[in-house]
């Protein structure tokens, strides 16, 4: 059985770590996402948002960090 994250919210970190990319690399597409949704700065990204975003399966994003 899967374990899934009990994060809501994801991270230009775990975006680094699951797309293998560098960290500045991660924070653009983190902030391209979030501009997509019509985040402020104060507000955050979930994972579903942006798996759904990037056209990522949802499971493999939770698999590649766990």
């Amino acid at each position: 059985m899967l374990k899934k994250s009990k994060r809501l919210c994801i991270s230009p970190k775990d975006i680094a770590i699951i797309l293998d990319i560098s960290l500045r690399q991660a924070n653009r597409r983190y902030n391209q996402a979030k501009d997509a949704y019509g985040r402020l700065r104060h507000q955050h990204l979930t994972f579903r948002e942006f798996a759904e975003y990037y056209g990522l399966p949802l499971d493999e994003l939770y698999e590649r960090l766990n």
